[in-house]
């Protein structure tokens, strides 16, 4: 045999992630991502992030929200759930905002619309009296 299958790749990416998980590394969080792979040779994506680092998703959501008028850390009720934003895909074009379910942290993707509808930052209205001239 001297070509993977996907079912090779895919228990072996199983065993690379019990692996990393079990060296116990404090304050890093490692993740194995995807793989590309040819005959026999395979590539995989390894992801090490610090706890409490900001992600690309933040960083870029951060950048955006302000573009868009977006209050990143207001929480809205879609479909009966609290959801929050949590990051922006800037490759992605239908789809950019992740929205992380408030209840057991699942993220969804959302349009930029709907991003807007719920995320909206609040208009502020000035107590300035209003100047108006009298008619004479």
């Amino acid at each position: 045999m001297t070509q993977f299958t996907r079912q090779q790749l895919n228990d072996l990416r199983n065993e690379l992630q019990s692996a990393v998980d079990a060296a116990n590394l404090p304050n890093i969080t490692i993740d194995v991502g995807n793989c590309r792979y040819s005959g026999g040779e395979a590539k995989f994506q390894v992801k090490c992030t610090l706890e409490g680092a900001k992600t690309r998703e933040m960083i870029d959501l951060e950048y955006y929200a302000d573009l868009y008028n977006i209050d990143i850390n207001k929480t809205a009720k879609l479909q009966g759930e609290d959801m929050k934003l949590s990051g922006y895909k800037s490759r992605a074009r239908k789809k950019p905002f992740v929205l992380q379910r408030l209840r057991d942290g699942a993220e969804f993707v959302c349009t930029s619309h709907v991003a807007e509808q719920f995320f909206k930052k609040a208009e502020e209205i000035r107590d300035q009296p209003i100047n108006v001239a009298k008619a004479q």
